[in-house]
């Protein structure tokens, strides 16, 4: 039997963890486990277990948005001089935490997400009986979050992108039709990376079409094979573009987009450290390997193809999660709504 004061590592929290589950999942001695011992047990866990509400594991991508907040964590433990048991996390400490990343400058989404995740991680250890503290479900308990005006390239644009001779430059060559491939077919980052010819599928009727099944959700997807996409393989003696680090493709983009001349002026209100700020950046400043998804709902969007279809490609499960992506000025929206037979 082990001391109530007894030093819990993280073979402790193993074995009782490994007690927990033996004996039909009973209350067992858990009030000395920190909450960043349980956080760590959590991404070991969920990277390959399947999560309840998901019925997957964690994606590559949300795990390291978990393994980012869990080391925001550790350094604002260390700012307070102690570890967080699961009775700290309180109304007070959300408020302290906010204040704590907003001093460091932090905009409102990303502290939104940690909040998130911290949120996350206290309703799983509740539900697996390792605490009684109920505050993170209280509704003061909010993630901070707010409307960012994402950019999006319109059909146009995409095609000055496209259009560049980046014969020598083998680096940007590869990050610019990795971009535009996802510009054509609405996938995730960690999705058109590893597309390779296998993907493509012949139907009987002649039809070309890309057949994906996507990381986050596990969802297949049908996309048709678009032209920029065909020019692209054929300019690649049949192969798609390498793989490459996502912050590298992102850090070629701005390059990328500033030989396209996208120097049109976007201005974007931010919270930062608490005070509302308004920014003014140049639109090739603002590209990342997020703006080609965004682009490809958009303009489908814009050309008035069905959102379902849209949606059947680009693997949305929500209408409410899509419409962020819908990035058209209220003027665009407006043209395409006076189209509608309704107005004519």
């Amino acid at each position: 039997m082990e001391r109530e004061d007894a030093i819990i590592d993280n073979k402790l929290l193993k074995d009782r963890i490994k007690e927990f589950k033996n004996n039909g999942f009973k209350v067992v001695q858990k009030k000395s486990i920190s909450f960043i011992e349980y956080y760590e047990w959590f991404l070991n866990y969920y990277e390959k277990k399947p999560r309840p509400r998901t019925k997957g594991p964690l994606a590559e991508s949300t795990l390291k948005t978990y393994k980012n907040s869990k080391r925001v964590i550790e350094d604002y433990e260390s700012d307070i001089g102690r570890k967080l048991m699961f009775e700290h996390i309180t109304l007070s400490f959300h408020s302290d935490f906010i204040d704590h990343l907003q001093d460091a400058d932090h905009g409102e989404n990303y502290i939104g997400t940690h909040i998130k995740n911290i949120k996350t991680v206290m309703n799983d250890a509740y539900e697996r009986g390792f605490h009684t503290n109920l505050d993170f479900k209280k509704s003061g308990f909010t993630k901070p979050g707010e409307e960012v005006n994402h950019i999006y390239l319109n059909k146009d644009e995409i095609t000055r992108i496209k259009d560049i001779d980046y014969t020598n430059r083998p680096h940007l060559d590869n990050a610019r039709d990795l971009f535009v491939i996802a510009a054509s077919t609405g996938l995730r980052v960690s999705d058109y990376k590893k597309l390779t010819l296998e993907n493509i599928k012949s139907h009987s009727s002649g039809l070309k079409y890309l057949k994906v099944k996507t990381q986050k959700t596990g969802k297949i997807v049908n996309i048709p094979l678009h032209g920029n996409v065909i020019s692209i393989l054929k300019k690649r003696g049949n192969k798609f573009p390498k793989m490459m680090p996502s912050q590298k493709i992102n850090d070629a983009l701005k390059t990328i987009g500033k030989k396209a001349k996208l120097n049109e002026e976007i201005e974007i209100e931010k919270t930062i450290g608490g005070i509302k700020t308004k920014l003014k950046y140049k639109k090739w400043q603002l590209l990342t390997n997020h703006t080609a998804r965004r682009s490809f709902c958009t303009n489908a969007y814009k050309a008035e193809m069905p959102i379902y279809d849209i949606m059947s490609m680009s693997g949305h499960t929500s209408e409410k999660t899509f419409y962020n992506y819908i990035k058209a000025t209220p003027m665009e929206r407006l043209e395409k709504i006076s189209k509608h037979v309704f107005f004519n």
